[in-house]
């Protein structure tokens, strides 16, 4: 196999990913593989680490940790410009799109899909807006309104994890739920006028540990899911609404909710209020517009039989 760089968020799970780091080691070894192992610091070294690994001509680049980690390694390899496959052993709070891939969570079945799978192409989406008006690569989602809000309080507790910390972020903006967003939505150059407090545009299916908020998404058709509330949403209606996300059914469940799929997306509002994130990171609290738009098998990924 190619010369391969693991890097490793300590921080990722409330600092449980520093506990990886032997088990990741003794993995490799195991499968025979010598991985050079870098472990991050802060926000940021992620992707820096993985744009020189792919300078200096490993071939395989390694995220271990949860969504942020991958997240920045997908943008490092992407703006390496350099042909370099990916992996991922997530070891995250709510490792969405390895969930997506059909990656496992064990780490020596992670490292050995690594080792004896086939790197596939699949599609990343690019963002423009908010802390990054140059852009920005994304794996599995950029949400507005309602979404971020609950990724940014789950976020923010301290001392919970994983869907736990999603269920209670969900409580709380329940009784602080978001205003509507008054937004142009242009898809493909069609556009229409919406007044709405939830808009996922996917390229995978889950995101916030739980949620399966583009039932339909797939990694390699070289479009965008766009699920979206078509009106404002009541507090007595929001109940029933997250609850088919967790089954992925809104879209049979919820009148008020709908799907477009297409290549490129730009959502303006009204007012500079938007709230986004992408695949969980912050983007923005107060943008006025936002790009989104597929870029086709522009990734080789190591992955397993994707969740359907």
């Amino acid at each position: 196999m190619s010369k391969v760089c693991v890097i490793v968020n300590p921080n990722s799970a409330k600092g449980k990913g520093a506990k990886c780091i032997g088990k990741i080691e003794r993995a490799f070894e195991k499968a025979g593989i010598r991985a050079e192992i870098l472990v991050t610091g802060k926000t940021g070294d992620a992707e820096a680490m993985s744009l020189q690994a792919c300078l200096s001509g490993f071939g395989t680049v390694v995220a271990a940790g949860g969504d942020g980690c991958v997240n920045e390694v997908v943008n490092g390899i992407m703006k390496s410009g350099r042909k370099v496959s990916m992996g991922i052993i997530p070891t995250g709070r709510g490792n969405d799109f390895a969930w997506v891939a059909g990656i496992p969570r064990d780490i020596e079945k992670a490292v050995t899909l690594i080792a004896c799978g086939t790197a596939r192409l699949i599609d990343t989406g690019y963002l423009e807006g908010g802390v990054f008006k140059d852009g920005h690569y994304f794996l599995n989602g950029t949400g507005f309104g309602f979404e971020p809000a609950i990724n940014f309080t789950a976020a923010s507790y301290r001392h919970l994890n994983g869907m736990v910390s999603y269920i209670m972020a969900f409580f709380h903006c329940l009784i602080h739920i978001p205003a509507p967003y008054e937004l142009e939505l242009d898809v493909d150059g069609k556009k229409q006028n919406l007044c709405s407090q939830q808009i996922s545009v996917c390229n995978g299916r889950r995101m916030g540990s739980a949620f399966i908020l583009a039932p339909n998404a797939i990694l390699d058709d070289g479009l965008l899911d766009i699920v979206y509330a078509t009106r404002p949403v009541t507090r007595r209606q929001l109940l029933p609404m997250v609850i088919s996300f967790f089954r992925g059914t809104q879209l049979e469940k919820c009148s008020f909710m709908s799907q477009l799929r297409g290549r490129s997306v730009r959502i303006t509002s009204r007012r500079r209020d938007l709230i986004i994130h992408t695949d969980g990171e912050f983007v923005s609290r107060d943008e006025e517009k936002c790009l989104v738009r597929i870029i086709p098998s522009s990734l080789s990924l190591f992955y397993g039989r994707a969740k359907v």
